[in-house]
């Protein structure tokens, strides 16, 4: 478990505070608490979450663009046109701004909130679509892009906004999560025999770690793991006895599972023995460190 604790040379060490300290500055009013030890993945994954309504909707709203013919498309192109320049606009706009949001969320590395990376979206997105939608006005109505392309920036930028900001807006008010269901109180300072009792019997092992999802808690033993329907912190309180810790806001670990750890990127993961690679928040990694684990 050595290698990963070698601190860099003096120069890149400043540099590296220093963009930590520049970063956590600039997106401190904006950020989301809650999050730490989040990983760029895990902020794409729940940045994609509903993808595929977005793009239903953009189709939807390029279907009633074509209805309502707005920017003089009605009087310029015959119905099938209007569906065609629409609906392309729309959709194609639409799979930019996912791209955007998924590099954005990844940057981020899950500090930013959802509305911020739609208006980051929205913007980046505008430039490229501007260039598309003056493409489709040479295409369809013979026009020659370059005499209003500000004007077509300006449209598409406010099309875009008007686009994603609600729909972020709607998304981060739905997937609120509604309260756990209350769990029978259990007595702290267990071994983990009663938690172990509610998974499969042939899960039933070393108790190695456990794993918050949602509502749900995965319990990781040395023979497989099982998904029950339990809360974290009930299940931290029947483990007290076992020599472990929680490194992560989602994950508990046994000391006796821990083979390695090593490094992703900025961030410390603990190798259990099963191979499964658990996250340590930044928040806990000198408590790690000082208790002997790495």
């Amino acid at each position: 478990m050595t290698g990963f604790t070698d601190r860099p040379d003096e120069g890149q060490w400043r540099l590296r505070g220093w963009l930590r300290g520049l970063r956590q500055t600039a997106s401190g009013p904006f950020a989301k608490r809650g999050r730490d030890g989040w990983s760029g993945a895990d902020a794409v994954r729940e940045t994609l979450k509903g993808w595929y309504w977005y793009i239903v909707v953009s189709a939807a709203l390029g279907v009633l663009c074509a209805f309502l013919g707005p920017f003089g498309t009605f009087a310029d192109m015959s119905p099938a046109a209007r569906v065609a320049y629409w609906v392309t606009i729309f959709v194609v706009e639409c799979m930019q701004v996912l791209a955007a949001l998924v590099l954005l969320a990844w940057l981020g590395d899950g500090r930013w909130p959802m509305v911020v990376l739609g208006v980051g979206a929205s913007v980046l997105t505008s430039v490229p679509a501007t260039a598309e939608v003056a493409l489709l006005e040479y295409l369809l109505r013979n026009a020659n892009p370059f005499d209003s392309i500000g004007s077509i920036f300006t449209k598409v930028l406010l099309l875009t906004l008007a686009v994603t900001i609600p729909f972020v807006l709607i998304r981060e008010r739905l997937r609120t999560p509604a309260p756990p269901p209350a769990a029978v109180p259990v007595a702290a300072g267990g071994d983990g025999e009663s938690l172990l009792k509610r998974v499969k019997p042939g899960v039933r092992g070393e108790l190695w770690a456990l794993q918050m999802e949602d509502h749900y808690l995965r319990v990781h033993t040395s023979s497989g793991n099982d998904l029950i329907l339990h809360r974290m912190s009930d299940a931290v309180a029947e483990v007290a006895g076992v020599e472990g810790r929680q490194v992560h806001r989602s994950w508990w670990v046994a000391r006796a599972a821990i083979a390695a750890a090593e490094r992703d990127g900025r961030r410390l993961v603990l190798v259990l023995k099963s191979g499964l690679k658990v996250p340590v928040s930044r928040a806990n990694v000198a408590a790690i460190k000082d208790a002997g684990w790495v």
